[in-house]
């Protein structure tokens, strides 16, 4: 059942320094329940969730994609890397500086491929539950050149492998 204080929750001091935060961490579970509830809802419930979501709220969204892409190679689950696909497509258009999300992708494609997949083959299974505007701005990153969306280009770099595996 969706509570648009679930949202909210988002905006808590305990999502302060969330990228930092050690990986799994039960604050994913709140993130995780909006995107559930984001894409499990009828559109009136989807539109309430995308009027909710302030610069703040967007920015943890948006952490939450880094941290999705580290834990699903950690895993090795396109589930999670999806499902942070999905938060960053509502971060889209309401973060303070739309390149953080720009970032992000890079470390979402990286880890696509590490996972014997492409975030084109992603963006086509949650496209549908993308606002319109994230749909584009994801699509136009994933047709750039391999040098223009790599991690190095990005500022990112990978530390760890298995468990420790993290983006940077």
């Amino acid at each position: 059942m969706f509570e648009l204080s679930t949202v909210s929750r988002l905006l808590g001091r305990e999502f302060n320094g969330y990228l930092r935060i050690r990986l799994p961490h039960e604050l994913d579970s709140v993130v995780v329940s909006v995107v559930e509830d984001y894409r499990g809802g009828a559109d009136a419930t989807r539109r309430q969730i995308l009027d909710r979501i302030t610069p703040r709220v967007a920015g943890v969204l948006s952490c939450y994609g880094q941290r999705a892409a580290s834990m699903a190679v950690r895993t090795q689950s396109v589930d999670i890397l999806m499902g942070g696909l999905i938060a960053m497509g509502l971060a889209d258009g309401r973060l303070e500086d739309y390149r953080s999300n720009l970032i992000v992708l890079a470390a979402v494609n990286h880890s696509a491929d590490v996972l014997g997949r492409s975030m084109g083959e992603l963006l086509d299974v949650v496209g549908p539950d993308l606002p319109t505007g994230a749909q584009a701005t994801f699509r136009d990153f994933d047709a750039r050149q391999p040098r223009d969306k790599s991690l190095q280009s990005m500022g990112l770099r990978v530390i760890g492998s298995g468990d420790t595996f993290l983006y940077r």
